[in-house]
Formats: C-alpha cells, structure tokens, sequence
C-alpha cells in the first residue's frame, strides 16, 4: 500500500507572523527585510525629507525577505530591494526580522504535526512533511486530519498564519500539490491522478528544476512537463547523467517518500542581549556577562554539549563593537569556566573608556558528551553540584538558581508579540 504524505508550507511566513504578533499590521502591505549597514532610528527624530533620507540609507542594502499578501498584491516581491520596493508600493511597512521568533512558531507548528506522528521531517523554516498514512488510514481521512491540522495551527499559532497542504503518496507530488494552490490551499492527489496532476503544471513548479536546469531542458526542446513526459529515459541520461533518472521519474509523479527525522546538531549554543542602561563599570559588565555564560552553559549541557570554542562580543553605545573567538584545549560546560575565558577575550580588546549596550557570548566547536569528568575532586564536585541544579531546572525551571555573585541582574523580557528573553 503506498504511503500518504503531508507537506505543509506557511504562506508569506515572517511576514504573517509579524502580523499575527501585532495586531495593528494585519491587513496592511508589509515586507520583512535585515537591518542594513546603518542602523539609525527613524522613528521622529527626522521629518520631512531629512527623515526620507535617513530612511533611505538605512534601507539602501537590504533586500524583501518576505512580503505579505497585501504587498504581493501590490507588486512586492522576493529578493526585491527595500528602495525597489519602496518605489513601488510607498505605503510599504518594512520590518526588521526576528529569527528567535520564527524559531518559536516552527517548534509550534512540528509539535503539531508530531501529535499525529513521530515522521516529520522538517524542510526549512516554514515547511514540513510528515507520513500520516496511519493516522490518516485512507485519502479521505488524510483530508480530514489535512484539516485538522490546519485548525490547530489557526488555533495555537493565529489565524493570521495561514498554511497551504498538499497530500500525495510521495514528498515530490505532496510539495507539488502544496505549491499548486496558494495561499491557504489543501490539494490531495492520489496515485491514480499523478500523471496526470504533474502534466498541468510547469516546469519550474518541480523542486529540483532551477533555471539552469530549464534552460538546457529548453535546448532539448522540451518546455513543459507534458513534453518531459514524452522525453525518453536515454535522452535524458545522455543530458544530465544521473539525474536525467530524476527527472525521468518527476515528470511521472514519481519520488522519494522516506521521511527524514533525524535534525542536524546545532553548531553554536549562544545569547545575546541588549541592556536598557549602559554598562560603564568593569563590575557591571562582569556579573552580566557572568549571568549570560550561565544560561548558554544551562542550555549546552541541558542538550548535552560541551564547547571547545568561546567568543564574546560588545557592541558599544554609539560606535560600533568588537569581538574574538578563541579555542580551547579544554571543552567545557560550566557557566563559570565559560565566563572566565569570555572575560579575558574581552578585557583585552575592549574599550574602557567606552559604555557597553549589548553583550553576547557563543560557546561553538560542540561536542556531543556528557559533562567531562576531572580528576580533581573540588573541579568534580562542581560537576556534580551543577548536575543536581539541572535536575532541578528541568523540573521546575531556567531561573530555580542564580549566582549570589548575579543577583542584581535583570534581563527584562522582549515585547516582540511571541517570545521572551529567557528559557521558559
């Protein structure tokens, strides 16, 4: 019996979720873009054409992420340049990304789809597939629990965040059928119709066909997928090898439908931060950066990593930052030890004269592996105190303990509509 295969892709997504954060950008034309080389504040210290300007060479270098449907609509799109975009669609929202939000709502949305199965495989940020083909038992039900999901994720995500489905017995034809009807779309082809589903669309529509690829396909005289179709497999390995077999079989419907649930490690473990007040005192930036070292080391050790590598950086009050990386011969996965380190680098190059506004520090060169073991008995009796407050975290919390040294710091929470500063 062939297998059903769900694939789920968010529509206009760090835009949508940006609207589904604040309230007052739903409806409205809006693109998420970076912060460019400049980041100056336009928000009333200009008017007029000085903030035009002001504007505009924050803008100069980035480019449209995403744009909602309202600026679609409008002609904004992918890739496009903010000013481009601009000059098209002037009453253009343009919004600085949030990569921890978009984070939060993908582990929503593949927490959804793991209730109804252990084979997810997630595709990016925004996509996903999944074998539903128990919970679903036939078609019909795979249409049903389609839009099942579909009103979980309107209910615990937003109704702002909407998602285009596609069903079929392999994750080719599902993503297929997915992109075939957007935005908010459910398409379900069973095998029977495959052929035939496949021969309506594109070319480019098949993931795997770029441009390049369509254009030498052009040179063979084949311009649709009707055309591929026709394509004998000979002509097409002669062509493109191996991957003349591919095509061969894409143009058929016919594709991979083993589902990947293996997620690659992380390859930094970090945290930043933004203080309200600056940091002008060697004591102030110790015990902040003491307590940032705790939460990365909390977080390392909580999914089992220890770091051979450590950097630290400080962005000053007005001019600019600075940074370094240093590796160590010696993993760790002590907050302390983390802290330590950090605050050599950092003493070293850092300007004294200067006020801190933000702090960051980023353990990398992960191992996967359990806290080391020392051969010292007051290094392992660190070990094993921090052992018992991570039980004690797991339980009950990132902030059940604090250094007595970290008392006074406060990391205030982000107002971002969906995610907070600390572990929760």
């Amino acid at each position: 019996m062939p297998k059903i295969i769900l694939h789920l892709d968010f529509n206009s997504y760090f835009a949508s979720v940006e609207q589904q954060a604040n309230p007052f950008l739903r409806g409205k034309a809006i693109a998420v873009a970076g912060k460019g080389k400049h980041s100056i504040d336009v928000s009333g210290a200009h008017s007029g054409s000085e903030r035009y300007n002001v504007k505009h060479a924050r803008l100069r270098r980035t480019v449209v992420t995403t744009a909602s449907k309202e600026a679609k609509r409008l002609g904004v799109k992918t890739a496009m340049g903010s000013l481009e975009a601009l000059q098209i669609c002037p009453e253009l929202i343009i919004i600085p990304g949030d990569p921890k939000k978009y984070s939060i709502i993908t582990k929503r949305f593949l927490a959804i789809l793991r209730r109804y199965t252990d084979a997810v495989e997630q595709f990016s940020t925004d996509e996903a597939f999944a074998d539903i083909s128990v919970a679903a038992g036939d078609w019909m039900g795979a249409t049903l629990l389609a839009q099942r999901i579909r009103h979980e994720i309107r209910e615990l995500i937003g109704p702002a965040c909407t998602v285009s489905i596609g069903v079929a017995n392999n994750k080719l034809l599902a993503k297929l059928a997915c992109e075939s009807m957007k935005p908010n779309g459910l398409t379900v082809v069973q095998p029977k119709d495959a052929k035939t589903f496949v021969a309506k669309q594109e070319l480019q529509d098949i993931c795997g066909i770029g441009p390049r690829i369509e254009r030498r396909l052009h040179i063979l005289g084949i311009s649709s997928l009707k055309g591929l179709q026709r394509t004998p497999l000979y002509k097409l390995t002669d062509e493109f090898k191996s991957y003349g077999q591919f095509l061969y079989l894409a143009a058929r419907g016919l594709g991979d439908d083993h589902i990947n649930t293996q997620s690659e490690d992380p390859k930094s473990v970090g945290h930043s931060y933004t203080f309200p007040t600056d940091l002008d005192t060697p004591q102030e930036i110790k015990k902040n950066l003491l307590a940032l070292c705790d939460k990365v080391a909390w977080r390392m050790r909580r999914d089992g990593f220890i770091a051979t590598h450590i950097s630290v950086y400080a962005r000053y009050k007005e001019f600019g930052g600075t940074g370094r990386q240093k590796r160590y011969k010696e993993a760790m996965s002590d907050g302390l030890a983390l802290y330590k380190n950090a605050w050599r680098l950092l003493d070293q190059i850092r300007d004294p004269d200067t006020s801190i506004r933000l702090l960051g520090i980023s353990a990398s060169g992960l191992i996967k592996t359990k806290m080391p073991a020392n051969l010292f008995p007051k290094a392992e009796k660190v070990n094993s105190t921090l052992a018992a407050l991570d039980k004690l975290q797991l339980r009950y919390g990132s902030g059940i303990w604090q250094r007595a040294r970290t008392l006074n710091t406060e990391f205030k929470e982000r107002t971002s509509g969906w995610h907070y500063d600390h572990e929760v």
